[in-house]
């Protein structure tokens, strides 16, 4: 556990003082192989990983758009709100990192 705390180290601070850890894919993937995890299995974990990270955008969007239209007065039934939290679910998955 130490030794791979130890290769990763230089990419978590990265991604903690960025708080983008988008910023350190590229160098984590690299270190992750050199601490001998297989190409296969890193290309596939981690992009993974940052997709479903998304989900906490878009409950964000979700969540953001009802407290607008709750500040406007504006009704949005259950069926217009599963169906925004369905639609903002699929474009969150192109939300860029910034």
């Amino acid at each position: 556990m130490k030794n791979l705390f130890q290769h990763i180290a230089n990419p978590l601070l990265v991604a903690f003082s960025t708080t983008s850890s988008e910023a350190v894919f590229p160098k984590l993937t690299e270190e992750l192989e050199r601490f001998g995890c297989k190409n296969k299995i890193v290309s596939f974990i981690l992009p993974l990983g940052y997709s479903f990270n998304l989900d906490g955008s878009m409950m964000y969007m979700t969540f953001a758009s009802l407290a607008i239209a709750q500040a406007y007065g504006i009704h949005m039934p259950i069926g217009e709100q599963l169906t925004m939290l369905l639609v903002l679910m699929l474009t969150s998955k192109g939300i860029a990192g910034v």
